[in-house]
């Protein structure tokens, strides 16, 4: 008998499910929920990174290595199909391991979005099907990253999907709480890799931790922060192999402890156009710098979103290898922002200081920000 009927959310992204050794980890964090008795919806993105078999870009690279100007109703089916064999194994798996589950794709979950081909938004949830399988005693486990439109037709909801799967589920299902988990100890004030002396946060207000995303932070997407302030569905960023307690993103807005963290973006590509443009109008994904330029992820979508804006704007010039940099406060920005002779200080919100820099320039820089202004 379940201790509660608002389930808990799990989200394991690729790298916790890439082998035997990291699903049996994957597989002791559900464990503990399911002895307990509580209702477990498990959300699952692609076994792996690229250039593993089940990747999403090893899928994609199939076609890419014919031609790279894909169809987007193409690509999106493609892409779908690294998440949907994940929960058809994952299932199987857990039910082997004493845990009876049952697999449920973008469609059999009742996620519907619009038509926008790679990166399409939630529109609906009708999780009537997830419900049923929780009331007949079984884990729920999600092929994330996808929906279908009203025709039915596959599509994909972008970079950071299934983190959207998984806290839009969650609150359509009055979930307790969603804990995101992947190779990392929660969210860092800079990026571990890049910087050592990085330390993760307890916690960070969902206000920080949306400006975070839309700077360009990886850990969660900003469509997933958001999906939780309707319901202010707790979340909490995990790591899958450790007993580390993670950092809640919290909803309380009385904390006021000063938190400082940094995101940045690389592999950008940035845009110029001879007059001024609106072109996040036309093309998704768009990162505004000034009324003449822009940038865009250099990614397989690139060549349909330049075409987009030749077609709408006209001529521009590009180059590559162009990166961003922020530093995010909880609130108004507290000290001066310094002053870099290789980059350009941009327009910010008040809680934020942001750089525009190439990417070669990345990691001494987020070096010397992190010791400035988080210590």
């Amino acid at each position: 008998m379940a201790k509660n009927l608002a389930p808990i959310v799990m989200k394991f992204g690729g790298t916790s499910l890439r082998d035997e050794d990291c699903r049996s980890y994957a597989l002791k964090c559900i464990e503990n929920y399911h002895e307990s008795g509580e209702r477990i919806v498990v959300v699952v993105s692609a076994m792996g990174r690229k250039g593993e078999p089940y990747a999403t870009d090893t899928l994609v690279a199939l076609l890419r290595d014919v031609g790279h100007n894909i169809n987007p109703r193409e690509l999106d089916l493609v892409m779908s199909v690294g998440e949907t064999l994940s929960s058809a194994y994952f299932s199987h798996l857990l039910s082997h391991n004493g845990m009876p589950a049952e697999s449920f794709n973008g469609r059999q979950s009742g996620i519907l979005t619009d038509d926008n081909a790679g990166n399409a938004e939630i529109l609906d949830i009708n999780p009537a099907r997830i419900v049923e399988a929780l009331d007949n005693g079984f884990i729920a486990v999600v092929a994330g990253f996808q929906g279908v439109n009203d025709k039915g037709d596959i599509r994909t909801l972008g970079r950071g999907g299934s983190d959207t799967s998984a806290v839009a589920l969650a609150s359509a299902l009055g979930a307790e709480k969603v804990e995101i988990f992947s190779d990392v100890d929660g969210i860092a004030n800079c990026d571990p890799r890049q910087v050592e002396g990085s330390s993760y946060l307890e916690s960070i207000s969902v206000n920080q931790m949306l400006a975070m995303a839309d700077e360009g932070s990886r850990v969660i997407h900003p469509r997933a922060i958001k999906a939780s302030l309707k319901t202010q569905t707790p979340i909490i960023a995990k790591n899958t192999f450790n007993d580390s307690e993670g950092t809640l993103i919290h909803h309380d807005i009385s904390k006021k402890k000063e938190v400082v963290a940094i995101a940045h973006r690389e592999s950008m590509v940035l845009i110029e156009f001879a007059l001024e443009h609106k072109a996040a109008s036309h093309v998704n994904g768009v990162v505004n710098i000034d009324s003449k330029r822009l940038l865009l992820n250099d990614d397989v979508y690139l060549s349909d979103k330049l075409a987009q804006l030749e077609e709408k704007l006209g001529f521009y010039k590009l180059s590559r290898h162009w990166a961003t940099i922020s530093v995010v406060f909880n609130n108004k920005v507290s000290k001066k922002p310094a002053e870099l002779d290789y980059a350009e200080l941009l327009d910010s919100p008040d809680t934020i200081i942001r750089y525009l820099l190439k990417e070669v320039k990345v990691r001494e820089t987020l070096k010397f920000l992190h010791g400035r202004y988080t210590s």
